[in-house]
């Protein structure tokens, strides 16, 4: 009899590996469920027990009844969302399996972005002027008194996926009429120029324990909208640009609720009056090469970490690794070849080399926060001549 704790980890793309073959090495049965058009990618089966495939892991009624019918045969422990979009699905699964974690309450905090920015304007902490796309009155009242352009949001998409900017309220009812029903799952915010940032950050019992503020390049919005070249970078520790995002994380990371896990939370900061407001939190490890660099600066690998408190046995206490205070930064860039010729990025501190088709990416690390800046500019500006395809980007 495999008396081992079983995690089942949910996974709609071949996403969170380093979480499950850490898991494997904690001594948890390791099972992953997946869409069955991805059963024959990349999955690490060597460290894993098993992989299973349902026709559109995002089919709640599906996927609560398989699980339940691999529930006959073995006894699921914890269920790990590896992504964004995978949440919803596991939080219904552990509330129907009754599994501990997340309950839909504070998924709803760092899903909807409708509710946490309700929940973290009411603590007092500065979000953009925003309206619940429900009531007309309520929506017509808003557009006369904050004035456009606007940014018209899903509450419970991804990134920047489905967001768009309004320049005119007319613009705005067309766009409503075309979503008839659909229109309570909108909100619409006060478009806000300025920077965007990132804190990634783990939590034990309540307290952030670790946090590595970054700065991006382009935002997301613009990059998923129009492609270029994607970048981000750990920002210069001890500045007071740094200390206002550490503080400022922590007030939203208490508002949310958050127990314990890990975190990546966005902040604009705004050219009109240079203050940082709140966009958007997730309750996972961000994407897009974001560990990568946070690893490349710290040694701190966010999905052991995930994993360490997720699958910690009942009264452990969770203790953070050593620290390292480098600095690290990445670029990507969809690639207009298959195979894009990276040889001529030869700094010493490049540290890892994109190989994926079509894809031009690579990271760097330096203890000079100065420097990861000054490459990242050069590299921005040689990647849009060698590598750049012209279509949007999704990294």
């Amino acid at each position: 009899m495999d008396n081992r704790p079983t995690v089942l980890c949910i996974a709609g793309a071949v996403i969170g590996r380093p979480f499950m073959m850490y898991a494997k090495q904690m001594g948890w049965r390791v099972l992953i469920l997946t869409n069955a058009k991805r059963l024959d990618d990349a999955w690490p089966r060597d460290h894993v027990d098993d992989v299973f495939g349902v026709p559109d892991i995002f089919d709640e009624k599906v996927v609560k009844n398989v699980v339940s019918y691999l529930a006959r045969g073995r006894k699921i422990d914890r269920i790990v969302p590896m992504g964004d979009f995978e949440v919803d699905v596991a939080v219904v699964l552990r509330e129907h399996l009754r599994i501990p974690g997340m309950g839909e309450t504070t998924m709803r905090y760092f899903r909807d972005k409708l509710a946490m920015r309700m929940k973290t304007q009411e603590d007092g902490i500065p979000v953009p002027d925003f309206v619940h796309i429900l009531n007309h009155d309520e929506i017509n009242a808003y557009l006369n008194r904050v004035p456009g352009p606007w940014i018209l949001k899903p509450r419970m998409e991804a990134a920047s996926f489905g967001i768009q900017k309004i320049n005119h309220p007319d613009e705005l009812w067309k766009k409503l009429e075309e979503l008839g029903d659909k229109q309570s799952n909108y909100l619409l915010e006060k478009f806000t120029a300025g920077d965007v940032y990132h804190v990634d950050a783990v939590v034990s019992e309540g307290k952030t324990l670790f946090a590595s503020a970054s700065k991006y390049g382009k935002p997301m919005l613009e990059l998923n909208q129009a492609g270029g070249v994607y970048t981000t970078r750990t920002i210069e520790r001890g500045t007071a640009e740094e200390k206002d995002l550490q503080k400022l994380n922590k007030e939203v990371i208490s508002s949310l609720g958050l127990v314990r896990g890990v975190t990546h939370i966005e902040y604009i900061k705004s050219q009109a009056d240079g203050k940082f407001y709140f966009l958007e939190a997730g309750a996972r490890v961000g994407a897009a090469r974001i560990p990568d660099v946070i690893y490349r600066a710290t040694d701190l690998c966010l999905w052991h970490e995930w994993a360490r408190l997720d699958l910690a046995e009942k009264g452990e206490v969770y203790k953070l690794p050593a620290i390292r205070q480098d600095y690290a930064g990445v670029i990507v860039t969809l690639a207009q070849q298959e195979h894009p010729d990276m040889s001529s990025y030869n700094d010493p501190e490049v540290v890892w080399v994109q190989k994926k088709k079509y894809h031009a990416g690579l990271v760097i690390q330096s203890p000079d926060p100065k420097r990861v800046e000054a490459l990242l500019a050069e590299y921005a500006q040689r990647f849009a001549r060698d590598f750049m395809a012209h279509v949007p980007l999704k990294v």
